[in-house]
């Protein structure tokens, strides 16, 4: 007779993860190459950002993923500015192409990164590593009570 297994599901909490703040100098691929070398973290740039055109999602994503040590942690770009190309070429010597600023989060227009800790590594952690990166001039929790967005969006589905 064969043994019957019985498993169970823990309740998976939706809401526990951390949001970092990161204002910062420098573009989203230095400042993952600074937090691989200099923290000891493991961002790759998002699959998903691989495969799909840009214009799709012009939005910078990194993720460190390790399902052995249960570490999920995504770095995204807050802000992008893109180029409009509808000027014609030679008819004024000033002529500027139009720019459009967007933001991942618009509550947060002063956040050049933002870094979501879904588990793995406590954020006071992450904080305390990132200070010896002289490119990062501020890094601070965000507290996700003064957010106006739905934070049960998925950013990286």
């Amino acid at each position: 007779m064969a043994k019957v297994k019985n498993y169970f599901l823990d309740e998976i909490a939706e809401d526990d993860f951390s949001l970092l703040a990161v204002h910062s100098i420098c573009e989203a691929y230095l400042l993952a190459f600074l937090l691989n070398s200099k923290c000891q973290c493991r961002f790759v740039q998002s699959k998903k950002r691989k495969v799909e055109a840009q214009a799709d999602y012009p939005f910078e994503c990194y993720e460190w993923i390790d399902p052995i040590k249960g570490i999920e942690i995504r770095l995204f770009s807050n802000r992008v500015i893109i180029f409009q190309n509808d000027i014609q070429k030679g008819t004024d010597l000033f002529d500027l192409p139009k720019t459009k600023e967007l933001y991942l989060v618009e509550d947060l227009k002063d956040v050049d990164y933002i870094i979501k800790i879904d588990s793995g590594i406590e954020y006071q952690v992450m904080i305390e590593k990132m200070e010896s990166i002289n490119q990062i001039s501020y890094r601070y929790l965000i507290d996700k009570s003064r957010l106006k967005i739905d934070l049960s969006l998925n950013l990286y589905s």
